[in-house]
């Protein structure tokens, strides 16, 4: 035994490495638990009031439409442009779901364009032959097989109705036709405290809570008319999330369900560990005609090293890391090729814009103006404080084509070479970018370069897209710009 001990304290001394073991967070960020919210029926208060109180603190919702009930495609597709989840809710309400599976799925594919596309499905209710209105029997998982075909997951009503657990484990329902909720409003859960109780309990049990709502008390829900919730309760939900956003993940039921199912499938392999690097791939094989499979999922490292300032990238591009009390969390997507976390202080990398696709002619060439690495603040979005929270901002709930026409003019105003590369930008076209837990975070931008710019115009983060939801920069509070490609976008960090 002791001269284990020695000859491992011998190679420390002369330029060794302590291993730097592996593992795939339970939940994004290695958070404790997770909560979705849901909303039902395509209401037009979805798009007025519940999207940009989900911008306003960075948040991502799922929101299910009735595609015959004439929604409002274009403002549905406004927030499946910030980063929502636009999925279905059946094609006609029609006492139940099937037939409709495959139709409603098409029905959303055609009218929105969203990165992953239609992937999940709500279930309408089945009434009941009953005096009472209020009384029904179940949403209708008529045909399993035909949502599973269509969908990685279904969600049932309120979960009482099931006999299925509330709060469902770190590995999700055991049945992913039957995902349960709990359902909000006058018919179900009221006030913030208790949906705050909810959240902490999913904390409590490594969970996964998800919300059911329909309409918002007062306001302009169309059909969406069954429980209405008020809009308080939910707001001092995000509210509390937000301050307690490192112990809990708010995210759309399809993240959710993606990462999880990825989680349970996918095995780090490591291929080389020195002082100053790690190399290791993720890998699963359960892409299917439905799902590539491809969110990306955290990746906890043993930080046997001390390393200090920690730097990270993907197939060449570079990607966002933390350090964490003794771990470094990188977000790497399976099956997108290598990853290597390293000690940038004793090794630098090549800029992953020399592999950038030609549209990068625009950009800055020089890489010296690296951005300061997030690894020394970890979670910087765990800690932002509530007082932006209650004041949604019209300007970003609309991170759309007229707000990627006009930058910040404090940033055109300047003269450095990075607002000279913004001034030749084709300010027609818009790009997938938005703020999702305190990132920007960028999408459908595979091979093509990524530069983002601060409101003074300087060069802070430049990478390369990797087709997925990707989050390219954590920094201070403020407007930003992003260039992907040749096309530009305005987005604010809280």
């Amino acid at each position: 035994m002791k001269k284990r001990i020695i000859a491992t304290t011998i190679a420390m001394a002369i330029g060794g490495s302590m291993s730097m073991a592996q593992e795939i967070a339970t939940w994004s960020g290695d958070r404790k638990g997770a909560v979705s919210f849901t909303f039902d029926d395509g209401a037009p208060s979805h798009v007025s009031d519940a999207g940009p109180m989900f911008d306003n603190y960075g948040y991502k919702a799922t929101f299910n439409l009735v595609t015959n009930w004439n929604p409002n495609w274009e403002g549905f597709q406004g927030l499946a442009d910030n980063g929502h989840e636009i999925a279905s809710h059946s094609k006609t309400h029609n006492q139940g779901m099937s037939g409709e599976e495959a139709s409603s799925k098409a029905d959303i594919s055609q009218k929105i364009t969203q990165k992953y596309g239609c992937l999940t499905v709500a279930y309408p209710i089945k009434w009941q032959e009953s005096t009472d209105p209020e009384i029904f029997q179940e949403c209708n998982v008529s045909n399993a097989d035909a949502v599973k075909q269509n969908y990685i997951a279904g969600r049932i009503c309120d979960h009482s109705q099931h006999e299925v657990p509330e709060i469902m484990g770190k590995d999700g329902p055991s049945d992913w036709a039957m995902v349960p909720a709990i359902t909000t409003g006058s018919g179900g859960l009221e006030g913030s405290e208790n949906f705050i109780q909810k959240m902490q309990d999913a904390v409590k049990q490594n969970g996964w809570v998800m919300f059911l709502t329909h309409g918002f008390r007062g306001k302009n829900n169309g059909s969406a008319t069954y429980s209405p919730t008020y809009i308080a309760d939910i707001d001092g939900a995000l509210q509390w999330a937000k301050e307690n956003d490192s112990d809990i993940w708010v995210a759309s039921f399809r993240s959710t369900a993606m990462y999880v199912k990825e989680r349970i499938a996918s095995k780090v392999n490591k291929k080389s560990n020195d002082a100053n690097s790690i190399t290791f791939e993720v890998t699963h094989n359960i892409k299917d005609n439905v799902s590539d499979y491809d969110y990306p999922l955290t990746i906890k490292i043993k930080n046997a090293n001390n390393w200090t300032n920690v730097k990270a990238a993907q197939s060449g591009a570079d990607i966002e890391t933390n350090i964490v009390d003794d771990d470094i969390l990188v977000d790497a997507v399976p099956n997108a090729g290598d990853v290597i976390v390293y000690d940038a202080d004793a090794i630098t990398l090549p800029s992953s814009s020399s592999v950038a696709e030609s549209s990068s002619a625009n950009a800055p060439k020089s890489s010296a103006s690296t951005p300061k690495s997030s690894a020394s603040t970890p979670k910087s979005s765990a800690s932002t404080p509530k007082s932006s929270a209650s004041t949604p901002k019209s300007s970003a709930s609309k991170q759309s084509s007229s707000s990627a026409k006009t930058p910040k003019s404090s940033a055109s105003s300047k003269s450095s070479s990075s607002t000279t590369a913004i001034a030749s930008i084709n300010y027609e076209a818009t790009v997938a970018v938005f703020n999702e837990n305190g990132y920007i975070t960028v999408r459908d931008a595979q091979g093509l370069s990524i530069t983002v710019f601060n409101s003074l115009g300087h060069k802070v983060r430049e990478t390369r897209g990797l087709g997925c939801e990707q989050k390219v920069y954590s920094g201070a509070k403020g407007m930003y710009i992003v260039k992907v490609g040749s096309r530009i976008f305005k987005t604010e960090l809280r």
